[in-house]
């Protein structure tokens, strides 16, 4: 039943306040969404329609399987014993409850109001950018990708500007005015995840790119048509080539230079080496042919800051002057620190490692980081501090929990104890602090509720969107994407962002989308006789 024009307009903005602050604030968040449920509940009185919202609600079969997902952590906490940490998770999982009922409940959207929705959402994930840059401008040039973000994660801000990318380009505007604001928005999109450097949002955009090619290989053959199937091919066949590059300048390095090592410097002092540390700066090894003693008497006549201190970044000086010699194919001793310009002594001040930090692509440079921390797991077993090998630790421990508790899980709120107890069993390699949970949506699942609640949790994600024909819409398969790839490296729905992206575009797409589950991107501009 459908209520007055005021609770229509009060419903869409504050769906449009929940996308809009999604990259921001978790405040406006929470506020959108008791704006959202306050609307409902006002309307359903004054059109005595409550009772008949809530049994919609639950008793419907496409909002009811959806709803169960946040049941089973409700129904998880029976067989957990941290009820505090079980009921927080209950609550951060507040937006599927939210937008499930609510949405699901009251009258769709037309195409038109979808299409302004998801361009709301795009736009303040893109001014964001402005945002992260104004306030951390100071972390691009240091290249500290995760402080680039002050408002959320950055891993969080990634995906929302992957899909911010498929929205700009699926709903393509008539004027040319707004076509080049499409653009510029979709290469800020681009360059700022370079900037951030999130490993996950590449696949991601693989993987759209994949599916909007299978979508243009579809259509009739138009100019349109042509043009974008040759950019996404020449997009991937670059993509290919630079992540190519970066292999090959990593794996440049000549072992052979291990066994061709000098005894003792110019100087006298006998070198410290370490052949069995495979760090690489600039395709040079960096533990070798070092000096301490002229090291520390050279760099402490050429700076204020003590051998033994810590650079601009809280790093150890040390290293950053040993990886910034090595990078420049220079030895560790006092004719390496003679030889490096003023730049270089204030750049290494500064926390830089390498004469190429700060001046190549900051995805570059955090691949070649991956490289080597694989390289240095290989060769040490050591995981420590890196995301990537810490990870490999984490579901390697995870995979063991889920196996021993495969039929009910440990329950919502146990899985840091699962954790802590399997870290302590297996000794794992992993220092105290390090020993965090799956960084798996999946793998957490199973291991909370066991094989079947897993199974059950994918079902009602999949099962009211095939019942809605939600997958008619591209631009809801394009955001499924996002989301599920990213489950895998991350435990995407376990922060309020990460619910609500979940939650708020999910039920957009499934309970608020038009009926025909397409939302027709702006018309094409007539051509001129």
């Amino acid at each position: 039943m459908a209520g007055s024009p005021v609770h229509r307009q009060v419903h869409f903005g504050a769906v449009a306040l929940a996308l809009a602050a999604l990259p921001w604030s978790e405040f406006l968040l929470s506020l959108s969404q008791f704006i959202l449920i306050g609307n409902w509940l006002w309307e359903g009185a004054a059109t005595r329609s409550a009772a008949g919202r809530f049994k919609r609600a639950f008793t419907g079969r496409e909002s009811a399987v959806f709803l169960s997902f946040f049941g089973l952590h409700v129904l998880g906490l029976a067989w957990t014993s941290d009820l505090k940490w079980g009921l927080d998770l209950c609550r951060i999982l507040l937006p599927v409850l939210v937008f499930g009922v609510v949405l699901g409940t009251v009258p769709r959207f037309t195409a038109v109001e979808l299409r302004r929705l998801l361009l709301i959402g795009a736009w303040s994930a893109t001014a964001s950018i402005i945002g992260c840059l104004v306030l951390r401008h100071d972390a691009l040039a240091t290249g500290q990708y995760r402080e680039l973000s002050p408002f959320i994660s950055h891993i969080r801000l990634s995906l929302m500007l992957c899909f911010s990318i498929a929205v700009f380009l699926f709903h393509w505007p008539r004027s040319w005015a707004w076509r080049l604001a499409h653009l510029a928005a979709v290469a800020l999109c681009l360059w700022f995840l370079d900037r951030l450097s999130s490993l996950t949002a590449w696949p991601v955009l693989a993987a759209l790119g994949l599916f909007a090619l299978w979508n243009l290989l579809n259509r009739p053959r138009t100019g349109w048509r042509i043009s974008g199937i040759l950019a996404i091919a020449a997009a991937m066949m670059f993509g290919l080539l630079y992540a190519a590059s970066v292999w090959i300048g990593y794996s440049s390095v000549d072992p052979a230079m291990l066994g061709q090592l000098d005894h003792a410097s110019a100087g006298g002092e006998v070198y410290y080496h370490n052949r069995t540390d495979p760090q690489v700066e600039n395709g040079h090894f960096v533990w070798i042919n070092v000096a301490d003693k002229e090291l520390k008497r050279t760099w402490e006549r050429r700076s204020k800051v003590g051998f033994e201190g810590t650079d601009d970044l809280g790093q150890p000086l040390r290293s950053t002057l040993i990886r910034y010699l090595a990078s420049l194919n220079l030895r560790k001793d006092s004719t390496g620190v003679q030889a490096l310009s003023p730049e270089d002594v204030i750049r290494i001040e500064q926390g830089m490692t390498s004469v190429v930090a700060g001046r190549q692509g900051a995805m570059r440079a955090r691949l070649e980081q991956v490289l080597y921390e694989l390289d240095v797991y290989r060769a040490t077993g050591d995981p420590n501090g890196h995301s990537i090998t810490m990870r490999l630790e984490f579901q390697r421990t995870g995979l063991g929990i889920a196996r021993a508790h495969w039929l009910v899980g440990v329950g919502t709120g146990d899985t840091q104890r699962a954790f802590d107890a399997a870290y302590a069993e297996v000794q794992s390699p992993l220092a105290p602090p390090w020993r965090l949970r799956a960084h798996n949506e999946y793998l957490t699942l199973a291991i909370s509720f066991g094989v079947f609640g897993l199974l059950w949790s994918l079902f009602s994600w999949w099962w009211p969107a095939w019942r809605n024909k939600a997958f008619n819409h591209p631009l809801f398969i394009a955001w499924g994407i996002v989301f599920l790839l990213s489950c895998f490296s991350e435990d995407t729905i376990e922060t309020q962002p990460g619910a609500t992206f979940f939650a708020l575009y999910y039920a957009l797409f499934v309970f608020a989308a038009p009926l025909s589950g397409v939302a027709t991107p702006a018309p094409a501009p007539e051509r001129s006789a």
